[in-house]
């Protein structure tokens, strides 16, 4: 099984989005190079080959028109900056001024959203090779770099006018796969050979891999206008197909109990592997299933007819009546999740439809651009100390003063800009992504020189040596999304065999790339200290932030579903996991910054882990088919507001006061109790992080 795992994940890459955009990327930034020195044009071949690959680093997954926004952005971006930097290379005084007033400017592109940051620190990239290359007619050299980047786009563009919804049938595909080892984690939590404070770390990051992939899908669906026309039936069919991933990830997070409990109570007896078993083999259909939901053809899947499912179900219901009450009603609840799980796995896999009507209903009452993260675009509110983009930018522009200063003071070297391309590269606004970066980079560069110079000992023709440099560009756009380390370990021999092939002295050019490499890692990570952003200093705001929209959350969740439309209940669950998603990740930032010494990372991982477990109940609550207001206990709720947030804040338990409790039904009162022990489980975590 193993085998065949690893065999489909092969297959799979080599089959999938990111190799065959490798695989095209590579042509189109290649033929151009090839074409142009056959015709004895060099320096065409190397302006349009550079504009094409560096420009290539920009397209990410998109609809048609926000890519077609981004093509021409970067093009007139690479184009003017191409211009203007070449023409004062001759001006060493004047060349440094404006690439270090680049790099603040370049940097401040942040302030307009993840897109523009992007074009941004390509366009810093840019500078720092037209640096190295020196172009003796700065017109022509700009000429062919534009040439370069609107040829690469115009081949992109063109794929994705024949194939518009290939990246969102992509994202699809990795969300059911995370969604799927979401599963495979929770169907740990029946196994008592498993530590559970260990389980809940896993599933917390998985937890937040499967959001932020939901988040990519709404970026890519919400906002593309072809697709989200009603006339549209492929799209109103994707549209579909992205709520029944809404709700399968709620019923994923609604199956939350509390674990040790379930553990005591079930003992060692066959109810607790028989229903890991049965986890364990929805998590496969949903792998299953993720391999097959790129196609627009139905999938014939094994929940329906697979014998060992049902088998193990039957099993485990035949063993409930050897179990007592308490018991009894533990194993119902997980066979009734399970149940809803399978229903949406059916209706994915079936690929079917809602009906017409129902769909435009659904349309009509969510507005499905509130839920796409927005950027913010006031530069005014950036322009201080206070912005953390502007300190970055600030940072990077001093960074690059220091670089030519240095530079000015060893000997001359045509390979020094990879001084600056480094600390683009790896310098970024904060401490542990900069250092998480620098040792990617350092890893893989070492890596590929020792690779370079395995080939280059064995290999001395130049035809066959550059042949393994298309080859390893590949490599480097294959993994450019999927792993740093990896990517750069390609990259780096391809630059030293085609530099080595070109120009000859392959020695020093591994000598220089070593060096310049190191010289930027460390300037990048000392720089991190000149107008610093620790997250450990906001993690206070963040762990009260996430309080208040989960408090938010379940005042939605208890309220009458009929009087809150389609847009409350989902903003308020999409806050509730995004606001957890950006404590855990300040979480995992603190833990690598240098302070992390006097910061209780035991109590930080509390309140993540009761937070976590708090929005799972909730989500329980709200998708409680017989759930009716009446049955929050006002005193429970008020119970809850004052554990996990400030005085103020109980104003918002007054309208609960007139709620009457009906004791016939506990399921609510249960769940809400079950709450109010966590949130004082939160405060005894969080004293020290809050106040």
């Amino acid at each position: 099984m193993g085998k065949n795992s690893i065999g489909s994940t092969i297959s799979y890459f080599f089959l999938g989005e990111y190799f065959s955009d490798a695989l095209r990327t590579t042509i189109t930034v290649v033929l151009p190079i090839i074409l142009f020195f056959y015709l004895g044009n060099p320096e065409a071949a190397k302006g349009i080959g550079v504009g094409a690959l560096l420009i290539s680093l920009t397209d990410l997954p998109d609809n048609r028109l926000n890519k077609l926004k981004t093509a021409l952005s970067s093009i007139i971006v690479f184009f003017a900056t191409t211009l203007v930097v070449s023409s004062v290379l001759d001006h060493v005084y004047l060349s440094a001024v404006v690439v270090v007033i680049a790099a603040f400017g370049f940097s401040m592109f942040g302030v307009y959203g993840q897109k523009l940051s992007l074009i941004g620190t390509m366009a810093l990239i840019v500078c720092t090779f037209v640096m190295g290359l020196h172009p003796e007619r700065p017109l022509y050299f700009s000429s062919y770099i534009l040439v370069g980047g609107i040829w690469y786009y115009v081949i992109s563009l063109i794929q994705i006018l024949l194939r518009p919804y290939r990246s969102l049938h992509h994202a699809i595909f990795e969300c059911l796969m995370s969604s799927a080892m979401f599963l495979n984690a929770k169907a740990k939590n029946y196994d008592i050979d498993v530590p559970l404070d260990l389980q809940q770390k896993e599933a917390i990051k998985l937890h937040i891999k499967v959001n932020q992939k939901h988040e990519l899908i709404r970026n890519l669906l919400l906002t593309d206008k072809y697709a989200m026309n009603p006339n549209n039936p492929k799209g109103q069919l994707l549209l579909e197909r992205a709520r029944l991933l809404i709700d399968l990830y709620e019923q994923l997070n609604a199956v939350h109990y509390d674990y040790a409990l379930v553990r005591k109570t079930l003992g060692r007896g066959p109810s607790l592997k028989l229903i890991a078993s049965l986890i364990g083999l929805l998590a496969k259909e949903l792998e299953q299933l993720g391999r097959h939901v790129r196609s627009a053809k139905a999938y014939k899947g094994e929940v329906a007819t697979n014998i060992e499912y049902y088998q193990k179900r039957v099993m485990l219901l035949q063993e409930i009546e050897h179990l007592n009450e308490t018991q009894r009603k533990i194993v119902l609840k997980v066979v009734s999740n399970m149940n809803d799980i399978v229903r949406i796995i059916e209706m994915i896999r079936g690929n079917e439809r809602t009906p017409e009507k129902h769909l435009q209903e659904l349309s009509e009452s969510i507005s499905y651009p509130l839920f796409v993260t927005g950027d913010r675009f006031s530069i005014r509110e950036h322009l201080t100390l206070k912005s953390p983009i502007f300190r970055f930018s600030l940072r990077l522009a001093i960074c690059f003063l220091f670089g030519f200063l240095l530079i000015w003071q060893l000997e001359p070297s045509k390979y020094s800009y990879w001084l600056f391309l480094t600390l683009v590269i790896v310098a970024r606004p904060k401490f542990s992504i900069t250092w998480k970066r620098n040792l990617q980079r350092l890893k893989g560069s070492l890596g590929g020189v020792a690779v370079g110079l395995i080939i280059i000992y064995f290999v001395k023709s130049p035809a066959v040596l550059l042949s393994f440099s298309v080859v390893f560009l590949l490599g480097f756009y294959a993994f450019n999304r999927l792993n740093y380390t990896v990517s750069v370990l390609f990259i780096t021999p391809a630059v030293i065999l085609t530099l080595g092939s070109y120009q000859g002295h392959f020695d020093h050019i591994v000598h220089d790339r070593i060096i310049f490499t190191v010289l930027g890692c460390v300037i990048a990570i000392f720089a991190t200290y000149l107008f610093p952003i620790w997250d450990s200093r906001q993690l206070k705001e963040k762990i009260s932030k996430a309080t208040k929209d989960s408090l938010h959350y379940l005042q939605v969740a208890i309220e009458r579903k009929e009087n809150l439309g389609g847009n409350i209940p989902r903003m308020a669950r999409k806050n509730a996991n995004l606001s957890l998603s950006a404590l855990s990740e300040a979480i995992e930032s603190a833990s690598q910054e240098p302070m992390r010494k006097h910061i209780d990372f035991n109590g930080l991982y509390g309140v993540q882990s009761t937070i976590y477990q708090i929005n799972a109940i909730i989500t329980s609550i709200y998708l409680s088919l017989n759930h009716k207001p009446e049955q929050a206990d006002p005193s429970l709720v008020k119970q809850i507001i004052s554990n996990l947030s400030d005085g103020a804040i109980l104003k918002r338990a007054a309208h609960f006061d007139a709620i009457d409790v009906d004791h016939d039904d506990h399921s609510t009162k249960q769940k809400l109790a079950h709450i109010a022990a966590l949130s004082l489980e939160f405060n005894r975590f969080s004293a020290g992080f809050r106040g």
